[in-house]
Order: structure tokens, then sequence, then C-alpha cells
């Protein structure tokens, strides 16, 4: 009876043991020097969502950018530049130009003249700030 209350009590602490180990390897240990403080999260978080859209048509492409950002940002502005497909890379393609807004939003669209018969994006590097945090991003068409 003693062997079968030992078995039995080594057998639950097996069963413990294991149990622990697993709910410790499912939450991995942050590595030490990447803590996130909370201004870094408040930078992540300014520009919540950016829309940027390119059509082409024979020469002529016409975008769409739409930056919405949380209400606090009073700042945003945006460099757009137009990037064609080489075959083997992104090229920037003509000048590059800029757009700003004192609101929590932007929104923007135009036509740029383009040389026909080429694949072409839109590249938008967005900045936005509240006056105290500035978050920044990059999107593609």
């Amino acid at each position: 009876m003693k062997k079968i209350i030992i078995a039995f009590a080594i057998a639950l602490l097996v069963v413990t043991v294991a149990g622990n180990a697993s709910v410790l390897a499912s939450q991995p240990e942050k590595p030490q020097g990447l803590e996130t403080s909370s201004s870094e999260v408040q930078r992540l978080t300014l520009i919540t969502s950016v829309t940027p859209s390119l059509s082409v048509s024979g020469s002529s492409a016409s975008y769409i950018l739409g930056v919405v950002c949380i209400p606090s940002v009073n700042s945003i502005s945006a460099t757009l530049q137009i990037q064609q497909w080489n075959g083997s890379a992104w090229i920037n393609y003509g000048s590059s130009w800029s757009v700003s807004s004192n609101k929590s939003y932007l929104d923007t669209y135009g036509t740029k003249a383009v040389a026909s018969g080429y694949t072409y994006r839109l590249k938008a590097d967005i900045t936005a700030s509240n006056g105290t945090t500035v978050g920044t991003t990059t999107s593609y068409s």
C-alpha cells in the first residue's frame, strides 16, 4: 500500500511539473532590452489607417491617399512618390511631392503623367504628430 501511495504521489508531482512547464512554454519570456515604453506604444498607435491607391490609364496615373489618425493628432504630413517597376526592382519615377493636414485625417487625390506600358505603385511616407509624440509609417498602393 505504501508503494502505491508513493507511486501516486510521484505521478501527481510529474503531472504538476509537466503542466507548469507547458504553461511557461506557452508564455515566451520577453528578451531583455526590448521592453516597449508607453511613449513607444503611443507613437505606434497615432496612425490608425493608411489607404494609398494608384490607377494608371495610358500615360496618366490617378492617385488617392487617405490617412486616419487618433483624434488627438493635429498634424499629418505625407511625402508621395510614384515608383516604376523596371523588371527587377521598384525605382522612383519623377519627383516626389508633399501634402499636409492640420487635422486628425488627411485625404488627397490627383493625377501625374507617367510613361505608358509600365507597372507603377504609389509610395506614401506618413508622419503624424499630436504635439508630444510623432508616429511614422510607409505604405504602398
